[in-house]
């Protein structure tokens, strides 16, 4: 997606169509069947390379949670393409990852304190990646504003980045509440957070505020990972957590996902340039 091309499209269009739901699975389940967590993502191209960037702790689900030191467990994140094969139509296809790229924090005044994750992670996507196509769900947000099923999903170019400001309103959009049933039907609720308000920088996050109190974290659950973007479909950042009974969302900005991509474009090249050597 690029400006041009957002200028022509509903807002509820760019939504969905950015927003790319996950699944969570451990690392030994080979057939990406057992969920134990759902979050979203999106798709950027950047230089010509295309990345898929989500939350991290989508990825090290264990890593966040109050422990003295890292699991370096990696759970497996899956894309639900939203697509059935004809040769098995009832099944749904998901699109395995690996290879994320994270960040992590510490503190040059603190040497023995362990260093904290930032909680943005990004992978490169290949070519296998693109097997099946990545297609919208049917979607009626009211008698005129609807999004047909399968069409083509977007990739955010970093034309579409920017920085929020105060005087403007930004959306999520996503599915909340995921079950798979039979292995077979996914079963979720897609819900729009439209009119939230850019507060203030505070630390690594943009704080937003909801129009409203938050009084049940589940109605969030599994956003983490879309983008926020403004009602011109400009991408400000990755929403990453949510506070009960307040109106606080946390957001990572673009800007870290940009350093960070930007980090994993130069270590694919020196890969790349290791791999040509040893050809040789």
């Amino acid at each position: 997606m690029d400006t041009e091309q957002e200028n022509s499209l509903s807002m509820y269009e760019v939504l969905v169509k950015t927003s790319y739901q996950t699944q969570i699975t451990e690392p030994d389940d080979k057939e990406c069947s057992n969920p134990v967590a759902f979050g979203s993502g999106f798709i950027v191209e950047f230089d010509d390379t295309d990345f898929f960037v989500t939350a991290d702790h989508t990825v090290h689900l264990d890593d966040y949670e109050e422990a003295e030191e890292r699991s370096w467990k990696d759970y497996v994140v899956s894309i639900f393409n939203n697509y059935s094969p004809p040769e098995n139509f009832l099944s749904t296809v998901v699109t395995p990852l690996g290879g994320f790229y994270y960040m992590e924090q510490f503190h040059l005044d603190k040497p023995k304190e362990l260093p904290k994750p930032v909680d943005i992670t990004v992978c490169v996507l290949k070519q296998k990646h693109f097997q099946y196509p990545f297609l919208t769900t049917g979607i009626n947000f009211s008698e005129t504003d609807n999004v047909n099923p399968g069409e083509q999903k977007f990739k955010i170019k970093k034309d579409c980045f920017t920085t929020p400001n105060t005087n403007d309103s930004y959306c999520v959009f996503g599915a909340v509440k995921t079950k798979i049933i039979d292995n077979i039907k996914v079963d979720r609720e897609f819900t729009l957070k439209p009119n939230l308000k850019f507060i203030s920088e505070n630390g690594d996050f943009y704080l937003f505020n909801a129009p409203d109190l938050i009084l049940d974290k589940d109605d969030w659950r599994g956003l983490s990972g879309s983008p926020v973007l403004s009602e011109e479909g400009q991408c400000v950042g990755v929403i990453c957590d949510v506070l009960e009974n307040s109106k606080s969302i946390w957001v990572m900005p673009i800007s870290k996902v940009q350093m960070l991509i930007e980090v994993a474009i130069q270590q694919e090249e020196l890969e790349n340039n290791k791999n040509d050597r040893n050809e040789k």
